[in-house]
């Protein structure tokens, strides 16, 4: 009889999981998280809390999403991506120390988790760590090099400190992947004037004007410096 119940409990956990996702896919996100929540009712595994998380904070449900994630990790104290969604709910709400925890915690248990890296960084720049951040995400970037994401943010931070080299660096990266940045070229145009490199300047804001020409700063850094130019040529 016992047998029967639970494979009976199985069964309408299965069905309602398949349901709430044909929901999910035809873009029905209250609808399916109305049925996913009634799965939990009968099984809260933590992969299904996992998910409502997630659904949760796509919907702008952030305070269910944290205690959907939390319920996870209490299940599962190894559950990596519990951790991982409950960091992103904690940054989300502006709570960064707890954020730093979770998304460490979420690395601790999967070294691979390389948004995780992203997202940790992120929280402590967001505390006023910039040398940490920069730091973490320089270590993520000698992993995952094609993480572009990373490199503009080494470039925002790299600037803000007026590291003029790295700032170049940076921008340069992501201009590989997206020549058509107009904060990168521009970043870029302005840590080349610091470095004294006025044609790499003046090309950069060039760029920037050919995307954009109604950009202000482009606009006028490219006055000053072309008549710079002129005046010591």
């Amino acid at each position: 009889m016992t047998t029967e119940n639970n494979n009976g409990g199985a069964a309408a956990v299965r069905d309602l999981l398949e349901k709430a996702g044909e929901l999910e896919r035809h873009g029905k996100t209250k609808e399916a998280i109305e049925v996913f929540e009634e799965a939990l009712k009968l099984e809260a595994r933590p992969e299904i809390l996992q998910h409502v998380g997630n659904l949760y904070n796509r919907t702008g449900r952030v305070d269910d999403a944290i205690r959907t994630f939390e319920k996870s990790t209490q299940q599962q104290p190894e559950f990596a991506a519990g951790h991982y969604g409950l960091g992103l709910s904690y940054f989300r709400t502006a709570r960064m120390q707890e954020a730093v925890k979770s998304f460490e915690r979420a690395i601790e248990l999967d070294p691979g988790l390389m948004t995780g890296r992203f997202w940790l960084a992120s929280a402590e720049y967001q505390r006023g760590h910039e040398e940490r951040a920069i730091s973490l995400w320089q270590e993520l970037l000698e992993v995952c090099p094609e993480f572009t994401v990373a490199w503009y943010a080494v470039g925002v931070g790299a600037a803000h400190r007026n590291d003029h080299d790295l700032t170049l660096k940076a921008f340069s990266k992501v201009l590989e992947r997206n020549p058509r940045s107009i904060v990168a070229n521009y970043r870029r145009g302005v840590a080349s004037f610091y470095k004294g490199d006025l044609d790499e300047a003046i090309e950069s804001f060039k760029h920037v004007l050919e995307i954009n020409p109604e950009h202000r700063g482009a606009k006028e850094n490219l006055r000053a410096l072309e008549d710079m130019r002129m005046r010591f040529s």
